[in-house]
């Protein structure tokens, strides 16, 4: 089942890279209630358990974005996989490169081998960035504003600023529990004087949450 929250991200592992990627799940996820998967395919061996396990990932993200640089082998197979799928997703390129990449390159092509970005992709739509500030602005006004639950979000921060503070708190007890409680969000509201049903009434009203009642009852995120 498709995740609405989920955001999956392949990227190569280059620290100049991967850094950009770090920092960017700590900051949309401290933002918003979107959750962003990093994908860590170091660690598997099996090949056909990689393909299971990616593609799991990417089936049950409401959308993915690829680093392409460089035209690492793991990013490939995981375009790959979400193309055939098909899912939603957006080609990311970083183009600030040190001397001797340029150098190497530019000797390439005097020869005739330049290398494509990932083959038959180069007309995909795509961003590019020379630092992590051009990353984030492109991505969340270009790919994640436009997905149903982040403009949710957004129109839920426009409406009610006051409360976005608290409302992330839950998100991010959502995130690590996959579910939260009505004691707890009383407990984060402590001296705040917001109303837990108040703060749960706007969110779920807005769709970004949902409340279950009885033995199964909880906070969730919503299903669509």
């Amino acid at each position: 089942m498709q995740k609405i929250q989920q955001i999956f991200i392949g990227c190569p592992f280059l620290s100049a890279i991967r850094k950009n990627y770090d920092r960017l799940k700590r900051e949309m996820e401290d933002e918003t209630p979107l959750h962003l998967i990093l994908a860590d395919t170091t660690a598997v061996s099996s090949t056909d358990y990689l393909l299971e396990h990616i593609t799991t990932l990417i089936r049950e993200s409401a959308a993915c974005l690829f680093d392409a640089t460089g035209g690492n082998p793991n990013v490939s197979l995981e375009v790959g996989v979400a193309h055939a799928l098909p899912a939603e997703f957006l080609i990311a390129l970083y183009t600030r490169k040190p001397r001797e990449q340029k150098i190497a390159e530019a000797n390439l092509a005097k020869q005739g081998e330049v290398k494509p970005i990932i083959s038959d992709l180069q007309g995909r739509n795509r961003i590019e960035y020379k630092a992590y500030a051009g990353l984030k602005e492109q991505l969340t006004g270009r790919f994640l504003g436009r997905l149903p639950y982040m403009a949710r979000w957004l129109e839920f921060k426009n409406r009610k600023a006051s409360m976005v503070p608290h409302a992330l708190r839950i998100f991010q007890d959502l995130r690590s529990s996959g579910r939260s409680v009505r004691p707890r969000v009383i407990s984060t509201l402590d001296g705040t004087g917001i109303l837990a049903d108040d703060l749960l009434g706007v969110l779920s009203d807005a769709k970004l949450l949902v409340v279950k009642r009885g033995r199964q009852g909880g906070i969730y995120y919503p299903a669509k």
